[in-house]
């Protein structure tokens, strides 16, 4: 243990016993000079004495603004949170609010035998979110972003200002606020545990808001356990990182559904050569760009003949990359430039916006293109290459889709009100981008999430990995006709996108619609946004 702090704080209180003896030896000195020899108004004995009086009173407010409010003060509860053993520790006297899900079931609660220590019913569940608070490894996620309001003392609604006041006037029983969270922790257990055992994220929108159901990464930890070595060691797992929102990887496919939409906005509506041989794009020689199928018929020494002369419509459903690779380049890369930017690329969003910090997404990036790049051009045009998203800018890309061309902020918090971000598309291409992802789910690629009974629009991805077998995606939404869930799910090296990721988010709508979380008008105001943030009651 190291024992800097105590030492500092030792020297600390040393410091102001030493002051206090100091003030009242001077206002012994100037109260004797003073009644041996009144000193006229204006006297430097005079003035002395009265500096020093307040001196006095200034440490002695000082000194009681501590015994007050000293649960407002976060360095002195951390302090006294892992190194006091006093039987009337502030920290033990503090009862922290609790966090919950949108339902008010609890994610986060105080240890019932001791309120320095905090308890996690679903553990690993939402480790990444809700983070931790350790007396030793202090604090992480939402627990450190919204402190202030979790601890009581933070003043930006009347509510928190009256709950700071009666903590004032009864600091021993000093509580703090409920944090209530979008998020649904039925929903997000089953994410977790269709997780388990891979390496990837899950990130689940409500269209209407943005507002988060599920917000889940994998490897995990143990909140409540954090001795346990939480290195990768080398082996890339990294269990503290957060991959659904600072993960970085190649779109693959996925990204077809931007370079659609720009062809789209700019009329397009022709036809192009898909080879079995593929598309070099101009300029010096590269290997050809070639379609998935070329490659499975190979393995099978089969000989592949290509799709021939298709559209967008076949060309997206098949997830050709042959046709998307010319489509980029007939775009251009100022374009795509410009575009790129309007979707959110190398811009830095706030998932949450706390009391005391915020938690940030890890902006995905685009690297600018210029005209004679045109083979790097045609890489990005199919979602690889140097471009990386993150699986919540996927999930929020495909929200927008869904909700006709609108894209809002992400939000985590039921009293982070919904806002608009911008409009990504027209109201027409998101309606042509729905019937491709239809399409797709229907007679294409993800012909696998073709459910009876609910109508899924999807795309699936497979992304180029630096190293290991490839990446799986699969961003989706549902009911087509009222979309009231989009989902982005993330699989590390799981392959062909169909294989690994979409099941998984059949799984989960399956599980949402189990739960009656499809039958919700997204785009009206949700219950949960009709709560306030709840304040404990006293015992």
């Amino acid at each position: 243990m190291c024992l800097l702090p105590l030492v500092i704080s030792s020297l600390k209180i040393l410091f102001f016993l030493l002051a206090f003896w100091v003030v009242l030896a001077l206002l012994y000195y100037g109260r004797t000079v003073a009644s041996e020899k009144p000193a006229a108004a204006g006297s430097p004995a005079r003035l002395i004495f009265r500096i020093v009086w307040i001196l006095f009173v200034g440490v002695y407010l000082y000194q009681g603004s501590w015994q007050l409010a000293g649960f407002a003060r976060p360095a002195f509860m951390d302090f006294m949170r892992t190194y006091s053993r006093r039987p009337n520790n502030p920290a033990k006297e503090l009862s922290r609010g609790r966090i919950l899900d949108r339902n008010g079931v609890e994610l986060a609660r105080n240890n019932p035998s001791d309120n320095r220590l905090r308890t996690y019913p679903y553990g690993r569940a939402f480790c990444h979110l809700v983070g931790y608070l350790d007396p030793m490894f202090g604090l992480s996620g939402l627990e450190a972003a919204d402190s202030a309001f979790l601890s009581g003392y933070s003043l930006a609604s009347r509510d928190e200002f009256d709950r700071f006041s009666r903590n004032i006037l009864d600091h021993h029983r000093a509580e703090g606020n409920d944090l209530l969270l979008t998020l649904d922790a039925r929903l997000q257990k089953t994410a977790a545990d269709l997780l388990k055992n891979r390496r990837g994220a899950i990130v689940a929108i409500r269209p209407g808001d943005s507002a988060l159901l599920v917000l889940a990464s994998a490897p995990s930890f143990d909140p409540e356990n954090l001795d346990t070595p939480l290195s990768d060691n080398g082996t890339g797992a990294s269990p503290l990182l957060n991959r659904a929102v600072q993960g970085l990887y190649p779109p693959g496919s996925t990204f077809k559904m931007v370079v659609a939409a720009v062809a789209l906005e700019q009329g397009f509506s022709g036809q192009l050569d898909c080879p079995a041989g593929g598309y070099a794009p101009p300029g010096p020689v590269h290997r050809p760009i070639r379609d998935h199928e070329f490659y499975e018929y190979k393995r099978k020494g089969e000989a592949w003949t290509g799709w021939g002369r298709i559209g967008l419509d076949e060309a997206f459903a098949r997830s050709s990359n042959v046709f998307f690779a010319q489509l980029g380049i007939k775009l251009g890369s100022a374009l795509l430039n410009e575009k790129a930017q309007r979707f959110l690329f190398n811009e830095q969003l706030v998932l949450f916006e706390g009391s005391s910090g915020s938690l940030l997404v890890k902006p995905s990036t685009w690297p600018a293109l210029h005209e004679h790049e045109l083979n790097t051009l045609a890489q990005q045009s199919i979602g690889q290459g140097a471009m990386l998203v993150t699986p919540l800018h996927m999930a929020l890309i495909t929200a927008a889709i869904a909700r006709d061309g609108e894209l809002y902020y992400p939000r985590v918090a039921v009293r982070t009100p919904p806002r608009l971000h911008s409009r990504l598309m027209s109201h027409a291409v998101a309606a042509q981008l729905k019937h491709l992802m239809r399409l797709t789910v229907e007679r294409g690629t993800a012909s696998a999430a073709n459910l009876p009974g609910l109508a899924i629009a999807g795309k699936t991805g497979t992304a180029q990995a630096s190293e290991g077998e490839d990446h799986s995606w699969f961003v989706c939404f549902a009911p087509l006709d009222r979309p009231a869930l989009a989902i982005a799910v993330l699989i590390e090296h799981g392959g062909y996108g169909a294989a690994s990721a979409l099941p998984i988010a059949v799984e989960l709508i399956r599980k949402a619609k189990q739960l009656g979380l499809l039958e919700q008008d997204t785009f009206s105001q949700q219950p949960e946004a009709l709560h306030k943030p709840q304040v404990k009651k006293k015992k």
